[in-house]
């Protein structure tokens, strides 16, 4: 995943999810993340860069709080995979040969 979607991806699970920037800080910080606070901040509102190990230990701050409350929401980190492959769709009139008829003892 590069910088640019897992910096709008987490915003959006902190906004989503209405975190306090000041707890995920300590949270952060207590990972091993070194941003000062108003870095976070920025990071959060998009005007500001994070290096991916500092994105990855906001990541899973926000992960490890969200799990916490039991909300379903996660951040991606930065080796995660943007979206996960959605399954082909087949065109309803078309016959598919794999597939069976529901109706057919076959």
């Amino acid at each position: 995943m590069d910088a640019v979607d897992q910096q709008a991806l987490t915003g959006a699970v902190i906004r989503e999810c209405r975190l306090d920037l000041a707890q995920l800080w300590l949270e952060f910080a207590g990972l091993g993340g070194d941003a000062p606070e108003h870095l976070i901040r920025d990071y959060c509102a998009g005007q500001a860069h994070l290096s991916a190990k500092e994105r990855d230990a906001l990541a899973q701050a926000v992960n490890e709080h969200c799990a916490a409350e039991g909300l379903p929401l996660r951040a991606p980190l930065s080796g995660s995979a943007l979206s996960a492959r959605m399954p082909e769709r087949h065109d309803p009139k078309q016959k598919d040969p794999e597939r069976q008829d529901p109706y057919s003892s076959k």
